[in-house]
């Protein structure tokens, strides 16, 4: 701790400058931050070391402790980027002026398209929580104020369409943690099927990501409408 209190304090006296200007210090962070987030996704929160991301970043590990105190404040920095993704790709779903249905339909693509683009974020998450149980509560802080924002949302628009008896009486909790569960467990199943079937191309690959999301869909329009 001492040590790297002194870089951050002395950083070119141990030999280490500081990128000139502005622009060069978000250069920097910005390469750690992307250097992070590739390998916490790739090898998970316990493997991924402070000396794996300074050398993927291309910087030295004096500056990575620099900008960054601990690998966990880097961890926290990359989750709440994912998560401020995540919540503004929520923002035109939540909109009370459109139709339900229209916009649920919206919301559940929204989140399986996000983790389309975040493919291995699903088992980064599941992998924390199971190896690493003390991030557990620093999940918790940066998570639900995200989520609990989404989930309201929709919880009260399935409730008043249900009051209403335009749908199948449901419980919104339950449904919402249907879709969840459906969206995530893709992700967490498919890097497995491919591997078993022998590998499947991109292109395939997307196919089937974009069936199985249409899939997700109807099941609970079915749900909620018995089409």
């Amino acid at each position: 701790m001492d040590k790297i209190k002194k870089y951050t304090e002395e950083p070119e006296k141990n030999g280490m400058k500081k990128p000139a200007g502005a622009e060069g210090q978000r250069s920097t962070e910005q390469s750690i931050m992307d250097a992070a987030e590739e390998l916490f996704l790739e090898k998970g929160y316990s493997q991924a070391t402070t000396t794996m991301i300074a050398r993927k970043a291309g910087v030295t590990h004096a500056m990575l402790h620099y900008y960054f105190r601990t690998k966990e404040h880097i961890f926290m920095k990359v989750l709440e980027k994912t998560m401020g993704e995540l919540m503004q790709s929520f923002r035109p779903v939540m909109n009370r002026d459109e139709p339900f249905w229209e916009t649920l339909e919206k919301g559940i693509s929204t989140h399986f398209d996000f983790m389309m683009e975040h493919p291995r974020f699903a088992f980064f998450l599941y992998d924390t929580i199971m190896h690493n149980p003390e991030l557990v509560d620093r999940l918790k802080e940066n998570f639900q104020p995200v989520i609990r924002k989404i989930f309201t949302f929709h919880i009260s628009r399935i409730q008043e369409e249900s009051d209403r008896r335009t749908i199948r009486k449901v419980d919104p909790v339950q449904l919402v943690a249907d879709i969840v569960s459906l969206n995530l467990s893709t992700f967490l199943l498919f890097p497995v099927a491919a591997n078993l079937s022998g590998g499947i191309s991109d292109a395939n690959a997307q196919a089937l990501l974009e069936s199985r999301k249409n899939e997700i869909i109807a099941m609970i329009k079915s749900r909620l409408y018995g089409e």
